[in-house]
């Protein structure tokens, strides 16, 4: 029995299963401590104040804009910032709580690094640091879609009314991030704790330049665009 025990052990920790093996038995000790009552089990959301991408206000930048130069590094870069964070909204992390979310993936993290390791891995790989380091790279990858799927019909248990849409966006203010914004074309950037929104804007007949603060004054459902106003203007006026 002890000798079973032992080699059971050795095969949690060895290869790419090493990393697998150290998170199952941190979830294991924590279940043991929420159990017990040393910690509390939250099955809160957690805060990361992350931007809803579902809603229809969040649009793919459209590249009809004059005068496309240096700028374009810029709106580049919140580009990426946005993709970043739908592929983080996509595997479902933020939207159930943490500990269902973890507890998913590291128990199929644990049994894909497991069963491929012993199944088909050892067979075709020495376990060195490289090898090793790609295979978990691999089974993580493979084990968030598994946290997918899993999560997927809990969301609606967990996940709060949108906290942007086109309605609460109109009477706010966002930045004009492409070169021009004019009755036909423009970017505007709506800042949020997290990855900005990205917005496809037209102005009132005004051309108003790059980094200019504008105030959204309604929405086009038809095309998805805001329209928006000089800041300046309404002062003045």
């Amino acid at each position: 029995m002890s000798e079973s025990i032992l080699q059971f052990a050795g095969n949690m920790f060895v290869g790419p299963i090493w990393p697998a093996s150290l998170l199952v038995c941190l979830l294991a000790i924590y279940t043991v401590f929420a159990l017990i009552g040393l910690v509390d089990l939250d099955v809160d959301m957690p805060d990361l104040d992350m931007p809803d991408l579902d809603v229809p206000d969040l649009d793919v930048p459209d590249f009809d804009v004059p005068d496309v130069d240096a700028h374009v590094g810029d709106l580049g870069l919140d580009v990426v910032q946005g993709i970043g964070a739908a592929t983080i909204r996509w595997t479902n992390f933020g939207r159930v709580p943490i500990v269902i979310w973890g507890g998913v993936f590291t128990l199929g993290f644990w049994i894909i690094s497991y069963m491929l390791w012993h199944i088909f891995d050892v067979r075709r790989y020495e376990p060195t640091v490289v090898v090793s380091t790609l295979l978990t790279i691999r089974n993580a990858v493979l084990a968030t879609g598994i946290a997918k799927v899993v999560t997927q019909p809990l969301i609606k248990h967990f996940v709060a009314t949108p906290e942007y849409d086109q309605t609460r966006l109109i009477g706010s203010t966002c930045e004009i991030i492409s070169p021009e914004a004019t009755p036909t074309s423009g970017q505007a950037k709506f800042r949020t704790d997290a990855a900005p929104l990205l917005l496809n804007v037209r102005t009132d007949g005004a051309h108003i330049d790059k980094g200019i603060e504008v105030r959204i004054i309604g929405f086009d459902p038809q095309q998805r665009v805001y329209q928006v106003t000089s800041i300046l203007t309404e002062q003045t006026s």
